[in-house]
């Protein structure tokens, strides 16, 4: 036998059985070894899928608590202006409550609304066609 310099090699037909049985061994060993870690990257608690997902959830709750946050900000401008501003709370007491200070009159415009049927003094509530 002779290598790829052109060298003759002495080897015996056992030898090199010996040999390609090692390489075969090698190479099954590597392949499950390849397997093991690939099976491992994908199930488990620090698998590729559950490192994705919570990458995927971190992102989620960091655009969250910046969303949040903002609505923090609102909230704290409008309690700075409710604190300083009496006028707002009028505002607000008079639009949103329908409160009016002794002694105004209100008049409104618009629609008229419905009134509650108020009961006769039998008791009875009169009907309406």
């Amino acid at each position: 036998m002779t290598n790829r310099t052109g060298q003759v090699i002495a080897g015996t037909q056992e030898e090199i059985v010996a040999a390609r049985s090692a390489r075969k061994r090698r190479l099954i060993f590597v392949a499950v070894l390849a397997i093991l870690i690939a099976i491992s990257s994908m199930v488990g608690k620090k698998s590729l899928v559950k490192v994705l997902q919570m990458t995927k959830t971190t992102t989620e709750l960091q655009q969250e608590i910046t969303r949040l946050r903002q609505v923090n900000e609102g909230l704290t401008r409008e309690i700075q202006a409710l604190t300083n501003n009496p006028g707002q709370v009028e505002m607000i007491a008079r639009e949103d409550l329908g409160l009016v200070k002794p002694g105004e009159i209100v008049y409104q415009f618009g629609p008229p609304r419905p009134t509650p049927a108020l009961p006769s003094p039998r008791g009875e509530v009169p009907h309406h066609p």
